[in-house]
């Protein structure tokens, strides 16, 4: 029984589908039929035999057929049976209609056009035809002839629809034409009232024609309008600030928010204003105002908040920049990069610990930033806290595994710990993952060098520092470790007095380097030559290493009583070799390598 209801039912909307297709849109068996006033005209009272009713059978079969292959998105089997229904009605609007329209979907432009003409020709007061003909010939190029189209539908039909207007005056402007564009524009207006999009195409008009002055007017027409909608009023500031009118800029948004307070994105832009204009103080009490507004979104707030920080020596008062850094915290506790900010701005005041804290909030919160969890280890390598940087490089190389970055600081506090198979493990695991960046390599491969040699692994280390080398030619912190090493080895000393040479002629002031040189030509016994670099060297440094090895040159080259000086001295200073009381007690210098 459900069954039958539900195919009458069906039966019925086909038969309503096809009295609108057909009756509704102007070309209508019944239409055509002479009216005979004691009559019914009723299909069912045609006899079976005339041709009439047959085609209008058919007809209905076919738009029915039709409209079902467009339902279930199989448009070239919908026009096949409207085309079918052509053949019988070549003049049905309604038809010529649908095939024009499937015809421009499937790109068909030049038999669309054929098609919609047809229909507007029959039809000319109907706006959808009259649309989708304007549609197919601006997809043609052949704007004038789209923007007539429109033009003749408004003068024909009384109810056409108001969006037809608003591509009627894109089409003006796409066709060189802004002044009949602002014409439309105003049409649009006084049958809708003033409205954001039409008010700024109109804006958008007006500048490009450089009348400043009607730009800004009809963005305060706008802001009239909407007086609620702080956003309007920030653009017509942002017209006057792209034309070099910022103090303008700023006397209107005061004034505006003088007569609507706590328009928040007013407030956070005249903010932006003040402190472009360095008037910081005044910056801050409208960032204030601004982040205390759960409108404006984190990211705009993190922005000013970091411009801030950048002129933090143009804040007077600390203690507002602080507290602007606690409302972001308090109205987006949950977001890292809430934290993050305010780790910055302790950073940038030098409170390291503080900065810390929110650092690990913020990875505590989000670890998928690479970029706090090396503002963290920083910190704590900076404040030799070994261990913590080993325990969160590990937590760290959960999310970036494959960051070489974090295996440098890994290594490098096991390194500081003394953990050197840790620190070469960590280093060689980070190196591995080096592509493409010969200064990283080199960097890895010289601190890798380094824990080889503190693990007594001496030709690993020395073949490593040459790899550091060879990548970076200019690596002179990986030149000064493998120079020195092979000094106190005296090992392959020339190779040592050659990067050493080139290593002071490229930093001739850099004490430690002189230092390393000068012990190179030292186990070379090349001693009046060393000597004159140690002399430069003490001048510019006075560890105990560097005035020990000083004082070693002058008993070489003669010079006893000057030696046991310097080596009392280097005594005093802390940190000499555990030779110095032997070498000041028996007044003589001793090798240590011996």
């Amino acid at each position: 029984m459900n069954n039958i209801v539900s195919k009458t039912f069906h039966h019925i909307f086909n038969r309503i589908v096809i009295f609108c297709l057909l009756c509704g849109q102007g070309l209508i068996v019944c239409a055509q039929t002479p009216e005979t006033p004691n009559i019914p005209q009723q299909e069912d009272v045609l006899p079976d035999a005339d041709p009439l009713k047959v085609d209008r059978f058919n007809v209905e079969f076919l738009i029915v057929e039709g409209m079902h292959f467009l339902s279930i998105d199989n448009p070239a089997k919908a026009l096949d049976s409207f085309m079918k229904a052509h053949q019988i009605m070549p003049e049905n609007s309604a038809i010529n209609y649908k095939i024009a329209k499937i015809l421009r979907e499937s790109e068909d432009i030049d038999q669309a056009l054929f098609y919609i003409s047809k229909a507007t020709d029959k039809e000319e007061t109907n706006y959808f035809y009259q649309a989708l003909k304007a549609e197919i010939l601006t997809d043609k190029g052949d704007l004038s002839s789209a923007i007539a189209t429109y033009e003749d539908l408004y003068e024909l039909s009384e109810d056409a629809p108001d969006d037809y207007l608003l591509e009627l005056a894109a089409l003006y402007l796409y066709n060189g034409n802004p002044n009949m564009a602002l014409k439309t524009y105003d049409r649009i207006e006084k049958r809708l009232g003033v409205l954001e999009e039409v008010s700024t195409q109109k804006q958008k008009i007006y500048l490009k024609q450089n009348k400043l002055k009607e730009a800004i007017a009809e963005g305060k027409k706008l802001v009239e309008a909407y007086p609620k909608i702080g956003a309007y009023a920030v653009s017509v500031s942002q017209i006057l600030v792209s034309n070099d009118k910022n103090t303008e800029a700023i006397e209107y948004l005061k004034e505006y928010l003088s007569e609507h307070p706590n328009q928040a994105v007013a407030e956070m832009e005249l903010a932006k204003l003040y402190r472009q204009a360095d008037e910081v103080t005044l910056a801050l009490e409208y960032f204030e105002r601004a982040f205390s507004s759960e409108e404006i979104q984190l990211e705009d707030k993190l922005n000013g908040f970091v411009a801030l920080i950048q002129k933090l020596s143009k804040v007077e008062d600390l203690t507002k920049l602080k507290r602007l850094g606690k409302n972001i915290l308090q109205i987006h506790s949950s977001d890292a990069n809430a934290y993050a900010a305010n780790g910055d701005l302790y950073f940038a005041l030098k409170q390291k610990d503080s900065a810390k804290y929110f650092y690990k909030k913020a990875v505590e919160i989000n670890g998928n930033n690479l970029q706090l969890w090396q503002n963290l280890l920083s910190l704590e390598m900076e404040n030799n806290h070994y261990q913590n940087v080993v325990e969160y490089a590990d937590e760290a190389l959960t999310y970036f595994p494959n960051q070489p970055v974090l295996y440098l600081y890994a290594g490098s506090a096991n390194f500081s710990l003394k953990n050197f198979k840790n620190a070469i493990m960590f280093w060689e695991q980070g190196k591995s993952m080096v592509y493409g960046n010969d200064r990283m390599k080199s960097s890895f491969a010289a601190q890798l060098a380094d824990a080889y040699h503190a693990d007594k692994q001496y030709e690993k280390a020395f073949k490593t520092y040459e790899e550091a080398i060879k990548a970076n030619p200019n690596n002179y912190f990986a030149i000064n470790n493998y120079a020195y090493y092979l000094s106190l080895k005296k090992q392959n000393l020339e190779r040592a007095k050659e990067l050493s040479a080139r290593m002071v002629k490229a930093n001739p002031d850099n004490a430690t380097f002189l230092d390393t040189h000068a012990w190179v030509l030292f186990q070379m016994e090349e001693y009046q030559e060393a000597l004159k670099y140690l002399e430069r060297a003490v001048q510019n440094q006075s560890s105990a290493t560097i005035i020990e090895h000083y004082a070693d040159a002058l008993y070489k080259t003669g010079q006893k009583e000057k030696a046991i000086e310097q080596w009392k001295k280097a005594k005093s200073l802390g940190g000499a070799s555990d030779l110095i009381e032997k070498k000041i007690a028996e007044k003589k210098y001793y090798d240590a390598s011996i």
